[in-house]
């Protein structure tokens, strides 16, 4: 009797250890279920916050490259003289003179970005077009190309700058121009923009929104001490004699190993360097070739444009 009792309570046990397997599975899966809604549940409401700060991010740093905005927040002008001095913003978008502690609010850029920044396309002869005539939407163009390179596309991404106080496109001679620029780093892709003056020749700023290179060395990209050795500098590299042939000459700013008075000293090639970053010398190669191959189907718009700024400054004489 006492051995059919205990085989009845093994068959017992074994009949339901099968069963809290099951619960348990069944447990482990509905918990997994459940994180994971949340997981997207979370993401999805993060999702539209998060690129709301990436988009500020790239038109304070577009505004950064043109002089617009200062590194430290507040907006910039230039003055009688020439030379930038902060700014603040009337209710009217127009820049004023002001103080370094007149911080530009979100809003501000923003406003400021969609006002003066007019994003255009250009073709490969230099002939400009404003997207509503191609028939194209601007935001889903800039967003869906973004990470492909605007420069590798037939009709290519260019923004206008226009003056101060100024939202007529049609009547307002611009400012400047930026660039998108992308190439690749040390380690990941890097994205910035380059601003050049109506000349098409001379760098007004440069940045760079986007990298991944070594923090303290390639980093170094991003950061406004490196970033202040590019404005002033030539992208159209003048030969030996110091003169510019704008059909054939190189196009680029070169990144060089060590500093540029000692590499080059003060040849005409030396306007068209920068100083090297120290041990990251792969990540400065990665912006030669970031500025060299992006400005290389702009080369026909910067010539057209440097022709009307020529001729415009030949009748001011």
């Amino acid at each position: 009797m006492q051995s059919s009792s205990q085989e009845r309570g093994g068959r017992a046990v074994s009949q339901s250890q099968p069963n809290g397997n099951i619960r348990t599975i069944i447990f482990m899966a509905c918990l997994s279920f459940i994180c994971a809604l949340i997981l997207s549940i979370v993401a999805n409401i993060l999702a539209k916050p998060q690129e709301n700060a990436r988009d500020l991010d790239r038109s304070k740093q577009m505004l950064i490259a043109a002089k617009v905005l200062d590194y430290h927040g507040y907006f910039l002008i230039k003055d009688d003289k020439g030379e930038y001095i902060p700014a603040k913003y009337t209710d009217g978008g127009k820049l004023v003179p002001g103080t370094k502690e007149d911080i530009a609010s979100s809003s501000q850029i923003l406003d400021l970005y969609k006002k003066r920044f007019i994003p255009l396309l250009v073709d490969h002869e230099g002939n400009i077009k404003t997207f509503k005539e191609a028939g194209i939407d601007a935001n889903e163009y800039i967003e869906e190309f973004r990470k492909v390179g605007y420069y590798k596309l037939p009709e290519m991404l260019i923004y206008e700058v226009l003056p101060n106080g100024e939202t007529d496109t049609e009547k307002a001679e611009p400012i400047g121009y930026v660039i998108p620029v992308n190439g690749f780093g040390l380690w990941d892709a890097i994205y910035g923009y380059l601003a050049i003056k109506p000349d098409g020749d001379t760098v007004i700023g440069i940045t760079w929104y986007q990298q991944k290179e070594t923090p303290g060395l390639g980093a170094n990209i991003a950061e406004p001490e490196w970033q202040s050795h590019f404005p002033g500098k030539l992208i159209f590299q003048e030969s030996a004699g110091g003169t510019t042939d704008f059909k054939t000459a190189p196009l680029g700013i070169t990144v060089v190993k060590g500093k540029v008075s000692e590499v080059l000293g003060d040849v005409p090639k030396a306007r068209s360097a920068v100083d090297g970053m120290s041990g990251a010398t792969l990540t400065g190669n990665g912006v030669t070739d970031a500025y060299k191959a992006t400005l290389a189907p702009y080369r026909p718009f910067l010539i057209k444009i440097h022709d009307k700024w020529a001729a415009t400054e030949e009748k001011k004489q």
